[in-house]
């Protein structure tokens, strides 16, 4: 699944554009999430880490839990226990579009039952909080974004 600044994702019967691709480079991977602006929100989108994979992770912004940083190895949040599964100090590009602006934060990956997830971003000048699950890539229709040609 490759995604491109200007294209277009259906998601659960609303229309994304992406935005922006943002690069997460911790010392033992790179998480690549896909900043999609809809009607009133913006999404997260985790594309597949390999062709064979058939589930992205959607994302969406939240009120920030009521924690401190550094948070604990476990959050019980909605009901769910979410377990620590990646953390580290991230080095935050734009890899395509326009986004927020590259630095480092620290980041907290967290997984409960059921494919669902937390992710708690610490920035200098605020702490993001995101939560969301994983989807079927069959929950998702992508429109390439059009380009304009030049000749009439």
């Amino acid at each position: 699944m490759k995604l491109n600044p200007g294209d277009r994702v259906g998601y659960q019967g609303l229309d994304y554009q992406v935005e922006a691709i943002l690069g997460y480079a911790l010392a033992d991977r790179v998480l690549s999430l896909v900043r999609m602006v809809g009607p009133g929100q913006v999404r997260f989108l985790e594309p597949p880490t390999s062709d064979a994979a058939d589930r992205v992770l959607v994302l969406t912004e939240i009120q920030g839990l009521d924690i401190t940083t550094p948070p604990p190895a476990t959050i019980y949040h909605h009901g769910e226990s979410y377990l620590l599964k990646i953390s580290g100090v991230a080095k935050v590009t734009t890899a395509a579009g326009s986004g927020p602006v590259p630095g480092f934060c620290t980041l907290w990956r967290y997984r409960a039952a059921g494919g669902r997830f937390l992710q708690i971003e610490e920035w200098p000048d605020q702490v993001r909080m995101l939560a969301g699950a994983s989807a079927h890539v069959d929950m998702l229709e992508i429109r390439s974004a059009t380009r304009k040609n030049d000749t009439v």
